[in-house]
Protein backbone atom coordinates (compact mmCIF):
# COMPACT_ATOMS: atom_id res chain seq x y z
CA UNK A 1 0.00 0.00 0.00
CA UNK A 2 2.82 1.95 0.64
CA UNK A 3 3.97 2.33 -3.18
CA UNK A 4 0.22 4.24 -3.60
CA UNK A 5 0.65 7.31 -0.69
CA UNK A 6 2.03 10.46 -1.58
CA UNK A 7 4.13 11.60 1.40
CA UNK A 8 3.26 14.83 2.90
CA UNK A 9 5.75 15.54 6.17
CA UNK A 10 7.18 14.06 9.51
CA UNK A 11 4.90 14.54 12.02
CA UNK A 12 7.32 14.08 14.74
CA UNK A 13 9.49 11.45 16.50
CA UNK A 14 10.15 9.81 19.58
CA UNK A 15 14.01 8.34 20.60
CA UNK A 16 12.68 5.18 19.23
CA UNK A 17 10.41 5.75 16.05
CA UNK A 18 9.65 8.33 13.48
CA UNK A 19 6.17 9.29 12.54
CA UNK A 20 5.38 10.34 9.03
CA UNK A 21 2.26 11.30 7.71
CA UNK A 22 0.83 10.39 4.01
CA UNK A 23 -2.27 10.65 2.26
CA UNK A 24 -3.84 8.81 -0.51
CA UNK A 25 -5.22 10.29 -3.58
CA UNK A 26 -8.57 11.20 -2.32
CA UNK A 27 -7.19 12.95 0.43
CA UNK A 28 -7.71 10.34 3.52
CA UNK A 29 -4.52 10.80 5.94
CA UNK A 30 -2.62 7.85 7.47
CA UNK A 31 0.94 7.40 9.80
CA UNK A 32 3.72 6.22 8.75
CA UNK A 33 5.69 4.54 11.79
CA UNK A 34 9.17 3.43 11.06
CA UNK A 35 12.09 2.65 13.22
CA UNK A 36 14.96 5.10 13.18
CA UNK A 37 17.91 4.50 11.02
CA UNK A 38 20.10 4.90 13.86
CA UNK A 39 18.68 2.47 15.54
CA UNK A 40 18.79 -0.55 12.72
CA UNK A 41 21.97 -1.70 14.17
CA UNK A 42 20.97 -2.32 17.72
CA UNK A 43 18.94 -5.69 17.60
CA UNK A 44 17.03 -4.95 20.90
CA UNK A 45 15.25 -2.11 18.77
CA UNK A 46 14.73 -4.42 15.55
CA UNK A 47 13.10 -7.01 17.42
CA UNK A 48 11.26 -4.44 19.99
CA UNK A 49 10.00 -2.94 16.61
CA UNK A 50 9.21 -6.67 15.12
CA UNK A 51 7.14 -7.83 17.99
CA UNK A 52 5.13 -4.24 17.74
CA UNK A 53 3.98 -5.37 14.39
CA UNK A 54 3.10 -8.79 15.54
CA UNK A 55 1.10 -7.48 18.08
CA UNK A 56 -0.65 -5.85 16.29
CA UNK A 57 -1.28 -7.90 13.63
CA UNK A 58 -2.47 -10.37 15.76
CA UNK A 59 -4.84 -7.35 17.66
CA UNK A 60 -5.83 -6.59 14.05
CA UNK A 61 -9.76 -5.79 13.70
CA UNK A 62 -10.33 -5.65 17.73
CA UNK A 63 -12.21 -3.03 18.88
CA UNK A 64 -10.11 0.28 20.68
CA UNK A 65 -7.06 -1.03 19.26
CA UNK A 66 -5.31 0.92 16.59
CA UNK A 67 -5.37 -1.38 13.43
CA UNK A 68 -2.61 -2.11 11.30
CA UNK A 69 -2.93 -1.13 7.47
CA UNK A 70 -0.26 -2.63 6.05
CA UNK A 71 3.58 -3.69 7.70
CA UNK A 72 6.74 -4.53 6.36
CA UNK A 73 9.02 -6.15 9.14
CA UNK A 74 12.27 -6.61 7.05
CA UNK A 75 12.36 -2.54 6.47
CA UNK A 76 11.27 -2.24 9.38
CA UNK A 77 7.92 0.16 9.10
CA UNK A 78 3.56 -0.20 9.18
CA UNK A 79 0.76 1.85 8.47
CA UNK A 80 -2.36 2.78 10.43
CA UNK A 81 -4.96 5.77 10.20
CA UNK A 82 -4.08 8.99 10.72
CA UNK A 83 -4.87 10.65 14.10
CA UNK A 84 -6.27 14.30 15.03
CA UNK A 85 -5.61 13.80 19.02
CA UNK A 86 -3.64 11.76 21.63
CA UNK A 87 -5.24 11.28 24.99
CA UNK A 88 -3.16 14.23 26.34
CA UNK A 89 -3.40 17.19 24.09
CA UNK A 90 -7.51 16.02 23.90
CA UNK A 91 -7.63 16.31 27.90
CA UNK A 92 -5.40 19.05 28.34
CA UNK A 93 -7.15 20.92 25.31
CA UNK A 94 -10.94 19.62 27.11
CA UNK A 95 -10.51 20.04 30.69
CA UNK A 96 -12.74 22.61 31.59
CA UNK A 97 -15.30 21.63 29.41
CA UNK A 98 -15.28 17.72 29.83
CA UNK A 99 -18.55 16.09 31.80
CA UNK A 100 -17.42 13.37 34.35
CA UNK A 101 -19.69 10.93 32.19
CA UNK A 102 -17.27 11.96 28.98
CA UNK A 103 -14.55 10.92 30.75
CA UNK A 104 -15.76 7.90 32.15
CA UNK A 105 -17.00 6.93 29.11
CA UNK A 106 -12.99 7.21 27.28
CA UNK A 107 -11.59 5.42 30.08
CA UNK A 108 -14.48 2.29 29.55
CA UNK A 109 -13.52 2.37 25.73
CA UNK A 110 -9.40 2.51 27.11
CA UNK A 111 -10.21 -0.48 29.49
CA UNK A 112 -12.16 -2.68 26.73
CA UNK A 113 -8.71 -2.02 24.25
CA UNK A 114 -6.33 -3.14 26.51
CA UNK A 115 -8.97 -6.68 28.37
CA UNK A 116 -8.85 -7.75 24.95
CA UNK A 117 -5.06 -7.47 24.46
CA UNK A 118 -5.13 -9.22 27.40
CA UNK A 119 -7.54 -12.08 26.89
CA UNK A 120 -5.02 -12.55 23.90
CA UNK A 121 -1.77 -13.31 25.84
CA UNK A 122 -0.24 -10.24 25.50
CA UNK A 123 0.59 -6.85 27.45
CA UNK A 124 1.22 -3.51 26.46
CA UNK A 125 3.77 -1.88 29.14
CA UNK A 126 3.76 1.12 28.25
CA UNK A 127 -0.18 2.74 28.75
CA UNK A 128 0.43 6.25 28.99
CA UNK A 129 -1.92 9.11 27.57
CA UNK A 130 0.43 9.86 24.81
CA UNK A 131 -0.23 6.00 23.43
CA UNK A 132 -4.27 6.58 23.13
CA UNK A 133 -5.34 8.11 19.87
CA UNK A 134 -8.62 9.80 18.92
CA UNK A 135 -9.17 8.81 15.66
CA UNK A 136 -12.46 9.14 13.91
CA UNK A 137 -14.30 10.18 16.98
CA UNK A 138 -13.09 6.60 18.69
CA UNK A 139 -10.75 5.71 21.31
CA UNK A 140 -7.65 3.57 20.20
CA UNK A 141 -4.40 2.02 22.59
CA UNK A 142 -1.00 2.10 20.26
CA UNK A 143 2.49 2.12 20.33
CA UNK A 144 3.03 -1.81 21.67
CA UNK A 145 6.76 -0.98 21.53
CA UNK A 146 7.40 -2.46 25.39
CA UNK A 147 4.34 -5.26 24.72
CA UNK A 148 4.99 -8.62 25.18
CA UNK A 149 2.86 -11.69 23.85
CA UNK A 150 3.48 -14.16 26.89
CA UNK A 151 2.24 -16.38 25.81
CA UNK A 152 4.79 -17.42 23.32
CA UNK A 153 7.89 -15.37 24.96
CA UNK A 154 8.85 -16.37 28.50
CA UNK A 155 11.73 -14.59 28.69
CA UNK A 156 13.52 -11.66 27.89
CA UNK A 157 11.40 -7.96 27.94
CA UNK A 158 14.22 -5.75 26.42
CA UNK A 159 15.31 -4.54 29.78
CA UNK A 160 17.85 -2.28 28.05
CA UNK A 161 15.47 -0.06 26.74
CA UNK A 162 15.16 3.23 28.52
CA UNK A 163 12.62 4.34 30.33
CA UNK A 164 10.16 0.75 30.71
CA UNK A 165 7.30 2.71 29.92
CA UNK A 166 6.25 6.95 30.85
CA UNK A 167 7.79 7.46 34.37
CA UNK A 168 4.22 8.40 35.81
CA UNK A 169 2.57 6.08 34.62
CA UNK A 170 4.77 3.05 34.65
CA UNK A 171 4.28 0.39 37.50
CA UNK A 172 7.10 0.28 40.34
CA UNK A 173 8.23 -3.63 39.47
CA UNK A 174 8.16 -2.54 35.72
CA UNK A 175 10.08 0.50 36.36
CA UNK A 176 12.85 -1.86 38.09
CA UNK A 177 13.14 -4.46 35.54
CA UNK A 178 10.64 -4.40 32.48
CA UNK A 179 10.56 -8.28 32.28
CA UNK A 180 8.68 -7.94 35.84
CA UNK A 181 5.49 -6.63 34.35
CA UNK A 182 2.46 -8.49 34.85
CA UNK A 183 -1.54 -7.87 33.95
CA UNK A 184 -1.66 -5.92 37.11
CA UNK A 185 1.57 -3.62 35.73
CA UNK A 186 -1.14 -2.76 33.30
CA UNK A 187 -3.96 -2.41 35.72
CA UNK A 188 -1.86 0.37 37.45
CA UNK A 189 -1.28 2.39 34.82
CA UNK A 190 -4.79 2.18 33.70
CA UNK A 191 -5.23 3.84 37.29
CA UNK A 192 -2.92 6.57 36.88
CA UNK A 193 -4.83 6.72 33.90
CA UNK A 194 -8.42 7.06 34.61
CA UNK A 195 -6.80 9.93 37.16
CA UNK A 196 -5.37 11.64 34.34
CA UNK A 197 -8.50 12.06 32.34
CA UNK A 198 -10.93 12.62 35.55
CA UNK A 199 -8.38 15.57 36.22
CA UNK A 200 -6.06 16.78 33.48
CA UNK A 201 -3.19 16.71 35.67
CA UNK A 202 -0.26 14.10 35.79
CA UNK A 203 -0.73 11.54 38.30
CA UNK A 204 2.00 12.66 40.81
CA UNK A 205 -0.48 12.17 43.35
CA UNK A 206 -3.64 10.07 43.02
CA UNK A 207 -5.00 11.27 46.48
CA UNK A 208 -6.73 14.03 45.31
CA UNK A 209 -8.81 12.56 42.54
CA UNK A 210 -12.54 14.29 42.67
CA UNK A 211 -13.82 11.18 42.36
CA UNK A 212 -13.51 7.32 41.93
CA UNK A 213 -10.60 7.61 44.36
CA UNK A 214 -11.24 4.17 45.87
CA UNK A 215 -11.19 2.91 42.05
CA UNK A 216 -7.71 4.25 41.52
CA UNK A 217 -6.24 3.39 44.40
CA UNK A 218 -7.23 0.27 44.11
CA UNK A 219 -5.77 -0.34 40.78
CA UNK A 220 -2.68 2.34 41.40
CA UNK A 221 -1.40 0.40 44.66
CA UNK A 222 1.81 0.21 44.85
CA UNK A 223 2.08 -3.18 45.88
CA UNK A 224 1.00 -5.36 43.49
CA UNK A 225 -1.16 -7.80 45.86
CA UNK A 226 -3.03 -4.82 46.72
CA UNK A 227 -4.16 -4.31 43.29
CA UNK A 228 -7.42 -5.49 40.96
CA UNK A 229 -5.92 -8.81 39.22
CA UNK A 230 -7.37 -7.56 36.24
CA UNK A 231 -9.09 -5.06 33.97
CA UNK A 232 -12.23 -6.75 34.02
CA UNK A 233 -12.10 -6.43 37.59
CA UNK A 234 -11.41 -2.84 37.39
CA UNK A 235 -14.09 -2.24 34.86
CA UNK A 236 -16.76 -3.75 37.24
CA UNK A 237 -15.40 -1.24 40.08
CA UNK A 238 -15.56 1.59 37.31
CA UNK A 239 -19.36 0.94 36.31
CA UNK A 240 -20.04 0.07 40.32
CA UNK A 241 -18.87 3.68 41.34
CA UNK A 242 -20.41 4.72 38.50
CA UNK A 243 -23.95 3.51 39.28
CA UNK A 244 -23.15 4.84 43.02
CA UNK A 245 -22.28 8.42 41.85
CA UNK A 246 -25.65 8.18 39.80
CA UNK A 247 -28.16 7.33 42.46
CA UNK A 248 -26.63 9.97 45.13
CA UNK A 249 -26.51 12.94 42.61
CA UNK A 250 -30.14 13.62 43.29
CA UNK A 251 -33.14 13.99 40.93
CA UNK A 252 -32.32 14.73 37.32
CA UNK A 253 -33.08 18.28 35.78
CA UNK A 254 -35.93 16.72 34.42
CA UNK A 255 -37.70 16.24 37.76
CA UNK A 256 -36.68 18.85 40.14
CA UNK A 257 -38.69 22.14 40.98
CA UNK A 258 -36.92 25.78 39.82
CA UNK A 259 -36.96 26.03 43.86
CA UNK A 260 -34.84 22.81 44.34
CA UNK A 261 -32.27 23.90 41.55
CA UNK A 262 -32.56 27.52 43.04
CA UNK A 263 -31.37 26.07 46.60
CA UNK A 264 -29.21 23.38 45.56
CA UNK A 265 -27.00 26.17 43.34
CA UNK A 266 -27.77 29.36 45.49
CA UNK A 267 -23.71 29.61 46.46
CA UNK A 268 -23.05 30.32 42.50
CA UNK A 269 -26.40 32.57 41.90
CA UNK A 270 -24.66 36.00 42.19
CA UNK A 271 -21.43 34.73 40.56
CA UNK A 272 -20.07 33.79 37.16
CA UNK A 273 -20.09 30.06 37.75
CA UNK A 274 -24.19 30.07 37.83
CA UNK A 275 -25.40 28.67 34.47
CA UNK A 276 -28.67 30.62 33.15
CA UNK A 277 -29.19 28.09 30.48
CA UNK A 278 -29.74 25.45 33.00
CA UNK A 279 -31.75 27.82 34.83
CA UNK A 280 -33.96 28.01 31.63
CA UNK A 281 -34.62 24.33 31.31
CA UNK A 282 -35.61 24.04 34.51
CA UNK A 283 -37.94 26.64 34.27
CA UNK A 284 -39.35 25.10 31.12
CA UNK A 285 -40.15 21.50 32.84
CA UNK A 286 -42.25 23.35 34.63
CA UNK A 287 -42.45 20.75 37.66
CA UNK A 288 -44.49 21.27 40.90
CA UNK A 289 -44.61 18.95 43.47
CA UNK A 290 -46.09 21.20 46.15
CA UNK A 291 -47.85 24.26 44.85
CA UNK A 292 -47.13 26.38 41.30
CA UNK A 293 -45.82 30.20 44.13
CA UNK A 294 -43.62 28.03 46.17
CA UNK A 295 -42.22 25.77 43.75
CA UNK A 296 -42.13 27.98 40.21
CA UNK A 297 -43.10 31.81 40.68
CA UNK A 298 -41.36 32.92 44.07
CA UNK A 299 -37.98 31.55 43.25
CA UNK A 300 -38.28 32.90 39.99
CA UNK A 301 -39.17 36.17 41.19
CA UNK A 302 -36.14 35.77 44.03
CA UNK A 303 -33.56 34.98 41.80
CA UNK A 304 -34.31 38.02 38.79
CA UNK A 305 -34.63 40.02 41.67
CA UNK A 306 -33.17 43.65 39.97
CA UNK A 307 -32.35 44.72 36.27
CA UNK A 308 -28.79 43.97 36.52
CA UNK A 309 -29.43 39.91 37.54
CA UNK A 310 -32.73 40.06 34.75
CA UNK A 311 -29.63 41.61 32.02
CA UNK A 312 -27.24 38.70 32.84
CA UNK A 313 -30.22 36.27 32.18
CA UNK A 314 -30.86 37.69 28.71
CA UNK A 315 -28.18 37.96 27.45
CA UNK A 316 -27.04 34.08 28.61
CA UNK A 317 -30.17 33.10 26.52
CA UNK A 318 -31.48 33.85 23.09
CA UNK A 319 -34.50 36.07 22.37
CA UNK A 320 -36.74 32.89 21.81
CA UNK A 321 -35.99 31.80 24.69
CA UNK A 322 -36.59 34.77 26.60
CA UNK A 323 -39.84 34.56 25.42
CA UNK A 324 -40.80 31.01 25.90
CA UNK A 325 -39.96 31.68 29.63
CA UNK A 326 -42.06 34.36 29.81
CA UNK A 327 -44.91 32.49 28.40
CA UNK A 328 -44.14 30.14 31.25
CA UNK A 329 -44.33 32.46 33.62
CA UNK A 330 -47.16 33.48 32.97
CA UNK A 331 -48.89 30.48 32.25
CA UNK A 332 -47.79 29.91 36.10
CA UNK A 333 -49.51 32.61 37.01
CA UNK A 334 -52.50 31.45 35.32
CA UNK A 335 -52.16 28.45 37.36
CA UNK A 336 -51.86 30.29 41.04
CA UNK A 337 -54.72 32.36 40.65
CA UNK A 338 -56.56 29.38 40.40
CA UNK A 339 -55.52 27.54 43.26
CA UNK A 340 -55.44 28.43 46.86
CA UNK A 341 -53.06 28.45 49.72
CA UNK A 342 -51.15 30.84 48.89
CA UNK A 343 -50.13 34.56 49.96
CA UNK A 344 -52.20 36.81 47.91
CA UNK A 345 -50.49 40.01 49.20
CA UNK A 346 -47.78 38.94 47.00
CA UNK A 347 -49.99 39.65 43.84
CA UNK A 348 -48.20 43.07 43.21
CA UNK A 349 -45.13 41.26 43.32
CA UNK A 350 -46.05 39.36 40.32
CA UNK A 351 -46.60 42.62 38.46
CA UNK A 352 -43.37 44.47 39.39
CA UNK A 353 -41.42 41.43 38.63
CA UNK A 354 -43.13 41.90 34.49
CA UNK A 355 -42.60 45.21 34.59
CA UNK A 356 -38.72 44.58 35.43
CA UNK A 357 -38.83 42.40 32.75
CA UNK A 358 -40.39 44.63 30.56
CA UNK A 359 -37.90 47.83 31.32
CA UNK A 360 -34.83 45.43 30.76
CA UNK A 361 -35.41 43.46 27.46
CA UNK A 362 -35.70 45.30 24.31
CA UNK A 363 -37.13 42.34 22.18
CA UNK A 364 -40.40 43.64 21.08
CA UNK A 365 -42.25 39.72 21.29
CA UNK A 366 -40.99 39.64 24.93
CA UNK A 367 -41.91 43.01 25.77
CA UNK A 368 -45.42 42.11 23.93
CA UNK A 369 -45.37 38.97 26.52
CA UNK A 370 -44.94 40.99 29.57
CA UNK A 371 -47.52 43.74 28.63
CA UNK A 372 -49.95 40.86 28.39
CA UNK A 373 -49.37 39.34 32.03
CA UNK A 374 -49.59 42.80 33.19
CA UNK A 375 -52.99 43.71 32.17
CA UNK A 376 -54.23 40.00 32.82
CA UNK A 377 -53.12 40.82 36.76
CA UNK A 378 -54.50 44.54 36.62
CA UNK A 379 -57.86 44.15 34.75
CA UNK A 380 -58.95 40.40 35.26
CA UNK A 381 -57.71 40.56 39.02
CA UNK A 382 -58.06 43.44 39.68
CA UNK A 383 -54.69 44.20 41.65
CA UNK A 384 -54.67 47.83 41.91
CA UNK A 385 -51.11 48.25 42.58
CA UNK A 386 -50.59 46.50 39.45
CA UNK A 387 -53.40 48.31 37.39
CA UNK A 388 -50.93 51.59 38.21
CA UNK A 389 -48.19 49.83 36.65
CA UNK A 390 -49.22 49.25 33.33
CA UNK A 391 -51.54 52.65 32.55
CA UNK A 392 -48.26 54.45 33.19
CA UNK A 393 -46.47 52.20 30.83
CA UNK A 394 -49.69 53.38 28.73
CA UNK A 395 -49.55 56.72 29.01
CA UNK A 396 -45.76 57.92 28.91
CA UNK A 397 -46.29 55.60 25.45
CA UNK A 398 -43.49 52.80 26.49
CA UNK A 399 -44.80 50.54 23.92
CA UNK A 400 -42.83 49.86 21.09
CA UNK A 401 -44.68 50.30 17.65
CA UNK A 402 -44.75 46.88 16.95
CA UNK A 403 -46.64 46.09 19.91
CA UNK A 404 -49.50 48.40 19.68
CA UNK A 405 -51.74 46.64 17.76
CA UNK A 406 -51.26 43.39 19.46
CA UNK A 407 -51.69 44.90 22.42
CA UNK A 408 -55.10 46.91 21.96
CA UNK A 409 -56.75 43.89 20.60
CA UNK A 410 -55.49 42.06 23.36
CA UNK A 411 -57.07 44.55 25.75
CA UNK A 412 -60.40 44.56 23.91
CA UNK A 413 -60.12 40.80 23.71
CA UNK A 414 -59.77 39.83 27.60
CA UNK A 415 -62.85 41.70 27.75
CA UNK A 416 -62.33 43.18 31.27
CA UNK A 417 -61.98 46.69 32.56
CA UNK A 418 -61.46 48.52 35.61
CA UNK A 419 -62.34 52.43 37.22
CA UNK A 420 -59.05 53.62 37.18
CA UNK A 421 -59.21 53.59 33.42
CA UNK A 422 -61.95 56.45 33.71
CA UNK A 423 -58.86 58.87 34.61
CA UNK A 424 -56.97 58.12 31.71
CA UNK A 425 -56.88 60.62 29.36
CA UNK A 426 -56.33 59.23 25.87
CA UNK A 427 -55.43 62.25 24.18
CA UNK A 428 -51.85 62.18 25.25
CA UNK A 429 -51.37 58.56 24.40
CA UNK A 430 -50.02 58.05 21.03
CA UNK A 431 -51.17 55.04 19.76
CA UNK A 432 -54.33 55.11 18.11
CA UNK A 433 -54.90 51.48 18.61
CA UNK A 434 -54.16 51.82 22.38
CA UNK A 435 -56.19 54.92 22.71
CA UNK A 436 -59.59 52.84 21.03
CA UNK A 437 -59.04 50.30 23.25
CA UNK A 438 -59.13 52.12 26.35
CA UNK A 439 -61.63 54.44 25.03
CA UNK A 440 -64.04 50.91 24.04
CA UNK A 441 -63.16 49.61 27.62
CA UNK A 442 -63.96 52.88 29.73
CA UNK A 443 -67.04 52.86 27.95
CA UNK A 444 -68.03 49.08 29.52
CA UNK A 445 -66.61 50.41 32.90
CA UNK A 446 -69.16 53.21 32.57
CA UNK A 447 -72.09 50.24 31.52
CA UNK A 448 -71.01 47.99 34.05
Amino acid sequence: MLDTLKYVKVKGQGAFARVSQYSDDKGKLYAHKTLKPELRSNQDDVSRFRREIAILEALKGEPHIVPIIDSDDTDLWYIMPYAEKNLHEFITKNNQTLTEEERVEIFEKILDGISIAHSKSILHRDITPNNILKIENDWYICDFGLGKDYSKYTQGGFSSVQGYGSYYYAAPEQADKLKDATIQSDVYSLGKIFYFILTGKEPRNINDAPSYLSVIKGAAAERVGDRYDSVPILKNEVLKYKQYYSRVAGPSLQDITVQEYLFMHQSKLRTNQFDWNEFYEITMEFNIKEHVYYDFIDPIIMSLKDDETVYFFYKAINNQKMLDFIVKFNLGLEKCFSNTGWPFNTTNAFGYFLNRLFKTLTDPPCQLECLKGLWTIAARYNQWAVQDIILDIIQKNSISKENEREFAVYMIDQDNSFPKLSRVNTTRITSTEISSAISILKKKTITR
